[in-house]
C-alpha cells in the first residue's frame, strides 16, 4: 500500500445483522443502463441495492446527471421519481466536500470524472462502479458485471 493510499479515510457501515456492508460509488451510467436495458448487470446491481445488499454512494454530479437524463429523454415526472429514488437509496457526496481534494487526482483522470475518483479515494470507497473507459487504470474501478460478481449476483454476458 502506498503512502497516498494509507492516508485515505475509510468508513465502515454495518448492515442490520451487524456485519460490515459493502460500499460502492455508482456512476451515472449504472442508473441509465439499469433503466434502459432490463437484462443488464446494472439492473441486477440496482435490484441488490433495493434489497439493501450494499450501500450506494453517488456524487452530486451523478445525482444531477441522472436527473437531467430522465428529464430530457422522458419526462419531468419520471425525473422527479428518480430523484426521490436516489435520495432514499443512496448517500450523496456533495461537490463542496470534494473541492478541497480535487487537485490531488487531477492528473489521474479527465475532468468529467474527477469527482467520482476523488469521492472514492477520499472516502475510502473500495469500488467505483461504472462502464466508462476513462476509469480503466483506476484501482477502484469495476464494471457493473465485475461488481455483480462481487455481490454474488447472476450476470449477463455484457459488461454493463
Amino acid at each position: 500500500m502506498s503512502a497516498q493510499n494509507s492516508s485515505r479515510r475509510t468508513c465502515s457501515v454495518l448492515n442490520s445483522s451487524g456485519n460490515l456492508k459493502l460500499r460502492a460509488l455508482l456512476d451515472t451510467n449504472v442508473f441509465i443502463y439499469a433503466f434502459e436495458i432490463s437484462k443488464s448487470n446494472s439492473n441486477f446491481i440496482l435490484d441488490a441495492l433495493n434489497r439493501n445488499q450494499f450501500e450506494a454512494i453517488i456524487t452530486e454530479s451523478t445525482f444531477k446527471e441522472v436527473y437531467r437524463y430522465f428529464r430530457k429523454h422522458y419526462s419531468k415526472k419520471l425525473a422527479d421519481q428518480y430523484r426521490i429514488y436516489l435520495f432514499t437509496t443512496c448517500k450523496i457526496v456533495f461537490s463542496h466536500q470534494l473541492k478541497p481534494h480535487l487537485k490531488k487526482y487531477i492528473d489521474e483522470i479527465n475532468g468529467k470524472d474527477i469527482e467520482q475518483l476523488t469521492a472514492a479515494r477520499e472516502f475510502g470507497i473500495k469500488y467505483l462502479v461504472s462502464y466508462d473507459k476513462h476509469f480503466t487504470d483506476v484501482e477502484e474501478y469495476r464494471t457493473p458485471k465485475q461488481f455483480a460478481k462481487i455481490l454474488r449476483l447472476p450476470t449477463h454476458s455484457t459488461n454493463y
